[in-house]
């Protein structure tokens, strides 16, 4: 085989090889976004239904006229921990107040009112063991009324929780749960993420 054709079948072969890279590329990128895509419409299907049994329970406790109304209102799906969520420097130099961002969407996943108490817990990971529980914060029903915070990114409720500077490993994400008790329909609700400390960043605006 003289130089010129190996020339062509390295040539021929390296553009065939990255013509079947891309292609493999483009399909994965496909499948990501069907998958990606089916995710969200799982979750849509899932807040509805979840809706639909808050309805239910409303019905049950309306009578006459009212259940049409009832039927009608749009009611809490779910919880999510807002990335806004983060720390910001306390009151002492060894103190930090955690910012907990909990956003509400009803069954279309739009957002929706809050009418309930609300409580956050703040846990530290331990490898190998429960986490422990560093800080719990309990709201009333008009502590959460006065916790809505409005703006670009959206409506949330926000809860302040404070903590000792030597609980928290900088960079270590610690655990945030939110637990919200219903007050129209008496049902629980809940949402989990985490939240790491950054000290060289602002982590929530």
């Amino acid at each position: 085989m003289t130089r010129l054709a190996a020339g062509i079948i390295f040539i021929a072969a390296t553009v065939l090889l990255t013509s079947c890279d891309g292609r493999s590329r483009r399909a994965s990128a496909k499948l990501r976004s069907e998958n990606a895509a089916l995710h969200r419409e799982v979750e849509a299907l899932q807040d509805r239904q979840v809706e639909l049994e808050a309805s239910l329970t409303a019905l049950a406790t309306e009578q006459g006229g009212n259940r049409g109304a009832a039927a009608q209102t749009p009611q809490v799906a779910g919880l999510t921990i807002s990335p806004l969520s983060g720390f910001e420097p306390g009151e002492g130099p060894d103190a930090l107040r955690l910012e907990i961002h909990v956003a509400a969407q009803d069954g279309r996943q739009r957002p929706i009112q809050l009418v309930g108490p609300l409580e956050a817990q703040v846990l530290r990971p331990v490898p190998g063991r429960s986490p422990v529980v560093l800080a719990t914060t309990k709201l009333d029903p008009t502590a959460v009324r006065d916790a809505w915070r409005g703006g670009l990114l959206g409506a949330t409720y926000r809860v302040d929780v404070m903590l000792d500077t030597a609980s928290i490993e900088p960079d270590t994400p610690v655990l945030v749960h939110v637990f919200h008790t219903d007050a129209r329909t008496g049902r629980s609700l809940e949402a989990t993420s985490s939240v790491a400390h950054r000290p060289s960043t602002r982590t929530s605006p």
